[in-house]
């Protein structure tokens, strides 16, 4: 998967009324942390920054190059903070990677191909998990988890968390009984089908007393 990257200046800026005037500086603060490291306070560019979110994943990685430091760090967005109403980043939460230990982040589930029960019989497709938990090493996080529809060949039918097959390296973490994908009757045909359904059923009950005394 592609990495970004990003540049970093150290931050000795802290406290609400100093950050605010970072921002007005189209500064974004930030911290990075992870395990066997002392947390880092940093500012990012804000157009930098807007650019590397809107690119990234909740498991992208991002090479993090902070100034006065030799080496990048290999990190995740942990947490990113928009302004409530104007919506751009106003702080970033990263956390820095080990190559050799695993990691667990959220990964979006994108779904791809046709449904033959939508194309053929009108049914509505249904995507009810967006995201999945995975586990896995850095080198082995993927941006989203692709899921084939083209399987749900009948109204009714649908597909588990345990019918995925995950990228090499990458476990899933969701039960396995959790519904991705369903196809249901279109609202018209189901309240059709469930108005027969009644129909018939009074029907029935009214015949009852018939039978009986046959």
């Amino acid at each position: 998967m592609e990495t970004l990257s990003l540049r970093a200046t150290p931050r000795n800026i802290v406290g609400g009324k100093q950050v605010k005037a970072l921002r007005r500086e189209d500064v974004v603060p930030g911290i990075i942390y992870g395990h066997g490291i002392e947390p880092i306070a940093v500012q990012f560019n804000s157009r930098e920054v807007e650019k590397a979110v809107s690119q990234a994943g909740t498991s992208s990685t991002v090479q993090v190059y902070v100034e006065g430091t030799r080496d990048p760090y290999l990190a995740i967005f942990r947490d990113v903070q928009y302004h409530t109403l104007k919506r751009n980043v106003i702080h970033l939460d990263l956390q820095a990677l080990n190559l050799k230990e695993v990691v667990r982040v959220p990964v979006s589930v994108v779904l791809t191909g046709e449904s033959p029960a939508v194309k053929n019989f009108g049914g509505i497709l249904l995507h009810l998990l967006n995201e999945l938990e995975i586990e896995a090493l850095p080198t082995a996080l993927v941006p989203s988890i692709e899921v084939d529809v083209s399987v749900l060949t009948e109204i009714g039918q649908s597909i588990t968390v345990g019918d995925i097959v995950p990228p090499p390296g990458v476990k899933i973490l969701n039960a396995p009984h959790e519904f991705v994908a369903q196809v249901i009757y279109a609202e018209e045909e189901k309240e059709e089908a469930e108005a027969v359904t009644e129909q018939a059923e009074v029907e029935v009950i009214r015949r009852r007393p018939a039978a009986e005394e046959a």
